[in-house]
């Protein structure tokens, strides 16, 4: 039997436009984030659930020419998408892994940092990723999530069409046992 897929937009081309779109809109989250871990020169990251471009680039730019980035992702076309994207902004020590999160076959204790964005509240054990990511860092090492919370999933003024993704999304993540609360 198949695989079923977990991930609720799936990953049609459209989607991974979408993702790419969404690298930019939360870049100065990111960068954020990054700024608050403080990564040096020379460090190594694995980024858990890259997409087509998540934070590779950001990542690349701390880490620089003595560092290395490692980018984990299980949909093939974001694999191939992540590739161009490094080819094309002339990232070096960048790589993409095509792996699952859950076990990523990378070395133990060797990573800096372990990070992922809007990977757990997208997927079912969510603790099998954050076990694998805090297995892949040193001792000190950071594992650092850029997580969402639906609380305030809210649209004001009221749109039904908004009501019926949202429901669909709740209901989506109910039954494959995603926890769309995991941010907070």
């Amino acid at each position: 039997m198949p695989e079923r897929d977990e991930y609720f937009l799936g990953y049609r081309h459209a989607e991974q436009e979408r993702l790419q779109r969404q690298a930019q809109e939360l870049e100065q989250e990111a960068r954020w984030l990054l700024d608050q871990i403080g990564l040096p020169a020379g460090a190594r990251a694995v980024e858990i659930g890259c997409g087509p471009r998540g934070c590779l680039d950001l990542l690349i730019e701390r880490v620089g020419s003595t560092g290395e980035v490692v980018g984990v992702e299980r949909s093939d076309e974001a694999v191939q998408l992540a590739r161009t994207f490094i080819v094309e902004n002339h990232l070096a020590n960048v790589r993409v892994l095509h792996t699952d999160a859950r076990q990523t076959g990378l070395p133990r204790g060797e990573f800096d940092l372990a990070i992922a964005r809007l990977v757990l509240v997208n997927i079912p054990h969510p603790e099998e990723v954050v076990s694998e990511m805090a297995a892949l860092v040193r001792p000190g090492g950071v594992v650092a999530l850029h997580e969402v919370d639906w609380i305030a999933n809210a649209c004001d003024p009221p749109l039904p069409a908004w009501d019926r993704l949202n429901n669909l999304m709740i209901a989506f993540a109910t039954q494959n046992g995603n926890n769309l609360h995991i941010g907070s």
